[in-house]
């Protein structure tokens, strides 16, 4: 068991190295990219502010001027890290996201410190009120659909588990892969940090918010769980839809699969959708941010990368 701690802690850590790597790499090129656009348009740019006819700048509702603040839950973050190019190249509008986990990303909307926050769960009437403490008006913005996938390593033989058998995995219950039609192994069991939206969400529909068994280790991010199932060939854990890749094997879940189809049709049973709240009604490039994933242009970039565009 001390082993397979250190395995994952240690993937984790490296993967949060990798992430943090590739998001100074995001910010290189988006400093490039500024450049170009004001060596491109040196008599004046349109930015964060739409212009009336008289030529007067009218309100953005961002924080700090021509700059879009975000903090989200890593599937929203994706989302809006492939927007923010966009945004500077057509706008001339900085997208800054901070990722991090559903509880965090709202909480900087309440507190004042984001322009969106993006969670993978709806708002829970604590936050609501807390808001309303703030004076604050959380306004939600479904960007996209999305799952809940159950992962392995590819060497796992499975190819599906029911909502039951999945339950009495992270119970306890079942603690060897051969109580599920798997190999004579015992199981190794990975969940996220209790403030993820993707961890409340299995506390509810899989678990039914009954205990996790202690045995169970928390991954530092939805990366690091996946990173961790990647190389050990006798862990389950649980991420976001976009996040599954070559490295690991999504189950089948009461016999569906998460295509496009069967989660926007919810055949696939753990379906969700992803949101982004403003500060009332947004206006000028917040609300064209918000409702980018609407858009032609946006659903289709939502579709190149893995996501699930919301009808």
């Amino acid at each position: 068991m001390e082993e397979c701690v250190f395995i994952c802690v240690f993937f984790s850590i490296i993967d949060e190295i990798y992430t943090i790597m590739a998001r100074v790499l995001n910010r290189v090129t988006k400093i490039l990219l500024i450049i170009s656009v004001v060596s491109t348009f040196a008599s004046g740019i349109l930015y964060a502010a739409d212009v009336t006819d008289t030529g007067i700048a009218s309100p953005t509702g961002l924080i700090s001027e021509n700059t879009i603040t975000i903090e989200s839950a890593a599937s929203v973050a994706l989302i809006a890290d492939i927007f923010a190019l966009e945004f500077l190249k057509t706008e001339g509008v900085i997208v800054k996201v901070k990722e991090c986990d559903a509880t965090r990303g709202l909480y900087s909307l309440i507190c004042g410190l984001s322009d969106i926050a993006g969670s993978t769960r709806r708002i829970n009437r604590k936050e609501l009120a807390d808001a309303k403490k703030h004076g604050v008006t959380p306004v939600e913005h479904i960007v996209a659909n999305d799952a809940l996938a159950i992962i392995v390593h590819p060497a796992n033989p499975l190819t599906g588990l029911t909502l039951e058998q999945i339950r009495k995995i992270y119970a306890g219950t079942y603690t060897n892969w051969k109580q599920v039609g798997g190999m004579n192994r015992p199981i190794e069991l990975l969940q996220r940090e209790p403030t993820s939206g993707t961890q409340e969400m299995f506390h509810k529909v899989i678990m039914k918010n009954r205990p996790i068994s202690k045995r169970a280790l928390t991954g530092l991010s939805i990366r690091g769980v996946r990173s961790c199932v990647s190389h050990m060939p006798d862990a389950i854990g649980f991420v976001g839809h976009s996040f599954v890749d070559r490295s690991i094997k999504a189950l089948l879940v009461n016999g569906a699969d998460q295509s496009a189809q069967h989660i926007n049709d919810g055949t696939y049973p753990l379906c969700r959708k992803l949101y982004m709240y403003t500060n009332g009604q947004p206006v000028a490039v917040l609300k064209q941010f918000v409702e980018y994933s609407r858009t032609h242009q946006g659903q289709s970039a939502l579709s190149e990368n893995g996501f699930i565009p919301y009808d």
